[in-house]
């Protein structure tokens, strides 16, 4: 997949230090439940700075959506992520990951672990 820049529909605080974020979605995109992608900032300087992030939102949706744990004193990308806004822009590169829906079970997450569960 090519690299595709998106703008953001709507971003907010689910908690002090967890964002949730919409962003449209572009129409070539594909990804399963509990699949990621690597985004950067279409800001100066951070454009080459990709994180791995997955997707929240489900397949079919009509927007993307990212629940996202920030690290401010890192001064890293997650920190960045907490200065942006509405329209701001996101860089979207490769879809990847494995884990999938098979059937019924048990899911054991922590932390930035549990994103994967969330569209699952």
């Amino acid at each position: 997949m090519k690299n595709i820049t998106i703008k953001i529909i709507s971003i907010g605080h689910i908690t002090h230090d967890v964002l949730q974020i919409f962003t449209e979605k572009p129409q070539e995109l594909s990804f399963t439940p509990g699949q990621a992608t690597e985004i950067s900032i279409n800001k100066e300087g951070w454009q080459n700075e990709k994180r791995p992030f997955t997707f929240t939102s489900l397949p079919n949706d009509d927007y993307l959506q990212f629940t996202i744990k920030t690290y401010p004193a890192h001064k890293g990308v997650t920190n960045e992520l907490l200065q942006l806004k509405k329209n701001d822009e996101l860089i979207l590169h490769d879809v990847f990951g494995a884990i999938a829906y098979k059937n019924e079970g048990v899911f054991i997450a922590g932390g930035a672990g549990v994103t994967p569960f969330i569209s699952i």
